[in-house]
């Protein structure tokens, strides 16, 4: 059975909550990119490993312009190297360096010591289930994304029509 339309508007707004939650109990000011998402960039080149920077943009479900930006301030910051593309030398790829590694690593640990925190009120069992419902959530949603005949995406405007 479809989930219902009310159950759909509750689980956004409880993923909007959870993002702002996250981001206040786990989320370190010191981290590293200055630029919000950064991180997250760097993570999911992390876990594709060397692609081009269309290739990780689609993983992201982002433009390509929008990615640049992080990019650029990712390279510039020592975290990502671009290489010349082996299949087209007109192109590059990109790729996690040392360093991004080593602030990867850093930021893991001190967000999963900080989670470990905040849910002390938590068992093994409720945290292992949390993570099974993010997992296929992330994964309906991402495959949804990507689906070829999803119908582009609706621009919303405001009262006022703009």
């Amino acid at each position: 059975m479809p989930v219902s339309s009310g159950t759909a508007s509750e689980l956004i707004e409880e993923l909007y909550l959870m993002g702002r939650a996250f981001r206040g109990a786990v989320v370190s000011t010191d981290e590293g990119p200055t630029l919000p998402g950064g991180l997250g960039v760097l993570m999911a080149l992390e876990a594709r490993g060397q692609c081009r920077q269309n290739e990780l943009a689609s993983d992201l479900c982002i433009s390509q312009s929008a990615l640049s930006r992080h990019v650029a301030e990712l390279v510039a910051e020592g975290y990502v190297a671009r290489r010349p593309d082996p299949g087209d030398g007109r192109a590059t790829q990109l790729l996690t360096t040392s360093a991004g590694r080593e602030l990867l690593g850093r930021t893991r640990a001190a967000r999963a010591e900080s989670l470990q925190t905040a849910l002390d009120d938590w068992d093994e069992a409720d945290a292992q289930a949390a993570g099974s419902a993010f997992r296929k959530l992330r994964g309906s949603l991402t495959r949804h994304a990507h689906r070829a005949d999803r119908p582009a995406q609706k621009t919303i405007t405001g009262k006022d029509g703009k």
